[in-house]
């Protein structure tokens, strides 16, 4: 009984969370905005809790750093919308987006929040809760007019993000960091397109969203858990699920390529500096993100090939939804983009 209640709760969770989203996109008013952006955070801490206590801490974590970033973002709403101390609520938006987000210098929290989380906790945490700050940056930094400090955050942290996920062993730390760099770039096309940016976006929720799912099917947290892992088609699945990892780094023919076309087409011309500064951080995070594909070549390079004796005929939809996403949404992504 508990246990229907309790998956009951998790899913009216997600659902006035994703319900908060869309009250804050299609609000007339910062106000409304506001209320839509805490009543989806509120909804993602009922349903990123989950039943032990390491979750529940890092959510305690997590509750404490975006009460912070809605009274300093909530302070900046109230002043814009009594048109009042321009410059004060615009450096409190400013702020506050940058603490719910995890920006430098505000990225300390998303490491030791992420690291205890189960994989949906992930994914709404890293996923979910960045829209409603995406959109209102990307609303709110056309209007900014310093934004040669907007571009020097940028670049901070797409370089926190990729140096530190180095020797991370943790796989739901290293897509933290992962996500601390890829902020970066977004944040970086808030000042600039409106079009690049949600290409980017789209492009990134869904590469991350399937290798937490991916990961998540098979049961791995980190790297010891791949050492554990045993059998052909669990090593198969792995393999296929590293992928998403290759194509994040942005290497062709992968999707994740069209992240770095984005970025240069909406950011090049007006921020060269940038620009450049992220594109090479993302070069740099090609080394952690190869770690994943490295691990199984190391320890299952010689089996990922082999042919089973036994012929399995079942419809293995891991592999060929990565290779739907992957290969064939980065040959349309490459089509589309060249248009």
């Amino acid at each position: 009984m508990f246990g229907i209640v309790m998956s009951l709760s998790m899913v009216v969770s997600l659902i006035f969370s994703l319900v908060g989203v869309m009250m804050s996109f299609v609000s007339l008013n910062l106000l409304g905005v506001w209320v839509g952006m805490e009543l989806s955070f509120l909804s993602v801490i009922c349903f990123a809790s989950g039943s032990s206590v390491e979750e529940t801490e890092s959510m305690m974590k997590y509750f404490i750093i975006q009460v912070i970033g809605s009274c300093v973002s909530g302070m900046g709403f109230i002043l814009a919308s009594n048109l009042s101390e321009v410059m004060a609520c615009q450096l409190f938006i400013l702020i506050g987006m940058m603490v719910k987000l995890g920006v430098f210098p505000f990225h300390f929290w998303v490491a030791p929040v992420v690291s205890k989380l189960s994989w949906a906790g992930c994914a709404s945490v890293l996923l979910v809760q960045k829209l409603i700050p995406i959109w209102v940056l990307s609303n709110y930094l056309i209007l900014y007019k310093d934004v040669s400090r907007v571009e020097f955050f940028c670049c901070m942290t797409s370089l926190v993000g990729c140096l530190g996920g180095l020797s991370v062993l943790n796989y739901r730390v290293l897509l933290g960091f992962s996500s601390v760099q890829n902020l970066g770039p977004m944040v970086l096309l808030c000042c600039c397109e409106n079009f690049e940016l949600w290409v980017y976006v789209v492009v990134y929720f869904m590469l991350t969203g399937f290798a937490m799912m991916g990961l998540w099917q098979l049961g791995i947290y980190g790297f010891q858990d791949l050492v554990k892992e045993t059998g052909l088609k669990g090593m198969d699945n792995l393999w296929w699920v590293s992928l998403y990892f290759l194509s994040s780094a942005g290497l062709p023919p992968f999707v994740g390529c069209a992240m770095k076309i984005a970025l240069l087409n909406g950011c090049w011309s007006k921020m060269t500096f940038g620009t450049g500064i992220c594109v090479l951080s993302s070069c740099i995070s090609l080394m952690f993100y190869l770690s994943v594909v490295l691990a199984v070549v190391v320890y299952w390079g010689k089996n990922v090939f082999m042919v089973s004796k036994e012929k399995r005929k079942e419809f293995n939809y891991m592999v060929n939804i990565s290779l739907l996403v992957n290969l064939s949404g980065g040959f349309i992504a490459f089509l589309w983009m060249s248009l």
